[in-house]
């Protein structure tokens, strides 16, 4: 195994950070949320809260360099750049940030010593 790039220790722990606060976003929307919004926001916070744990699980699997990680990384940094292309559409500008750092990411998992790392080259 190759040493771990510094790019997937910061991946890894963007993942965990963005997982903790999906937990407590899907922990919020199923507290309060059903006092306002109703029964959506019931399932808006299951899917929060299960998308928080795939990011932790995401997160850890970077410093262990499991092989799943890097695909279901890339699938769902493929996922959330057309959602921000989708947002571009709908809402503007502002998703302009969500397209770049998605670009990034993706550009960034399939440098070779990335792979390499993951045991994909």
């Amino acid at each position: 195994m190759t040493e771990r790039p510094l790019g997937v220790t910061i991946i890894g722990i963007l993942w965990i950070l963005g997982g903790i606060l999906g937990l407590l976003a899907g922990a919020g929307f199923m507290a309060m949320g059903t006092l306002f919004f109703g029964p959506y926001s019931l399932l808006f916070g299951i899917v929060f809260i299960i998308i928080g744990i795939i990011e932790i699980v995401l997160g850890y699997g970077c410093f262990q360099a499991w092989p799943r990680v890097w695909t279901v990384g890339v699938i769902l940094t493929v996922i959330s750049l057309l959602l921000g292309i989708g947002s571009l559409v709908t809402t503007g500008a502002g998703a302009l940030m969500s397209i770049v750092i998605s670009g990034i990411i993706l550009y960034y998992l399939f440098q070779p010593h990335v792979k390499a790392y993951f045991g994909k080259a």
